[in-house]
């Protein structure tokens, strides 16, 4: 189990065991999963009735921590319980120093007790160059929260299904990311309409997803080049025209497989050179989900293979350009030799 799925799931047992810190920072760029889980303190910490009154949201580019640790104990006449959560917080970058006493007022208390106030802190990083960071890790008030990786997002999906009811099979699934992208706050938005779309039905399906999910076009051209990669023409030619049925110019189409099958020959050359494949991501700035779906189809790519897909991609670009043809004729003949090239690499 990885770090950063650790933090996550510590964070979920430690709330289902109604234990809650006096203070939470939630570093990474997943920002969508980090007000997921101030959500869920929140719940925790707050009953309904006093959320208005115990909750408030402080930006820590406005407020310097001394007031953001006034702001906590300030006293309400509603509540006795307070929750601030202060975005883009400051005061762990490097260059930062906190004094003694401002340390141990963000550590009082542990996860055994309910304390009187919660601050929650998001930042993009904590630097470990500071005098306080291992201080923070050893009492556990870090938690990483970084890009889901494929299996992790699967599972965040199956959870938030679930909650409602619904349930859905993993080619199902791939389907909606393929379709709608791997941004969490797009797809938790696009699973509940397909959750209201569902009525009483039990079983989130594939023909549900396409009629009622919103498209981006990197997710389609992403399905299709796995359509390709693993031989799959006929569908890849079904994506293609629905593509075209769309509105989507034919160079703009092009102009994304290009740029699709550049990353998956740079993938297989890294691969080649001994590079992990969990390491892919940082290598070429993907998403990890993205550069996981990448390091498969490289391992399924030959290199001479993908050197005459760049031939290909070159010649179609060529004949859209001086109207040599038809575009979308030019599109279909591209996915089909790349389909028959494939089959004979």
């Amino acid at each position: 189990m990885s770090k950063r799925e650790t933090d996550y799931l510590r964070l979920q047992q430690e709330l289902s065991a109604r234990k809650i810190r006096g203070s939470y920072i939630f570093a990474g760029s997943e920002d969508f999963l980090m007000e997921e889980a101030a959500e869920a303190v929140c719940k925790c910490l707050l009953p309904a009735e006093q959320r208005t009154a115990g909750f408030c949201r402080a930006d820590g580019r406005e407020h310097t921590l001394e007031q953001v640790l006034d702001l906590a104990g300030t006293v309400s006449l509603f509540t006795s319980t307070r929750l601030v959560v202060v975005p883009d917080a400051p005061y762990f970058s490097t260059g930062q120093s906190l004094n003694n006493g401002g340390l141990d007022r963000l550590l009082k208390g542990d996860a055994s007790e309910k304390p009187d106030s919660v601050i929650i802190f998001f930042v993009p990083e904590i630097a470990k160059n500071i005098k306080s960071y291992n201080r923070f890790v050893s009492a556990g008030t870090v938690y990483h929260f970084q890009p889901l990786k494929r299996g992790e997002l699967f599972n965040w999906l199956r959870t938030r299904l679930s909650a409602n009811g619904k349930v859905a099979r993993q080619e199902t699934l791939t389907l909606l990311v393929e379709r709608v992208g791997r941004d969490l706050r797009r797809l938790a938005s696009e699973l509940d309409k397909l959750i209201t779309y569902l009525g009483n039905e039990r079983e989130l399906d594939e023909q549900s997803i396409l009629m009622a999910s919103a498209r981006t076009l990197q997710g389609d051209i992403f399905a299709m080049t796995d359509a390709v990669v693993f031989g799959r023409t006929a569908k890849a030619l079904v994506q293609l025209q629905d593509l075209l049925a769309s509105g989507e110019p034919p160079l703009r189409i092009l102009a994304m497989l290009v740029r699709q099958f550049r990353l998956l020959g740079e993938s297989r050359e890294l691969l080649d050179r001994g590079c992990p494949p969990g390491e892919l991501a940082a290598r070429l700035s993907l998403h990890p989900y993205a550069a996981e779906v990448l390091a498969r189809q490289a391992q399924q790519a030959e290199q001479s293979w993908l050197n005459r897909c760049v031939d290909l991609l070159l010649q179609a670009d060529l004949d859209i350009k001086r109207g040599r043809a038809n575009q979308k004729l030019i599109l279909e003949t591209l996915i089909i030799a790349l389909g028959k090239t494939q089959k004979s690499a």
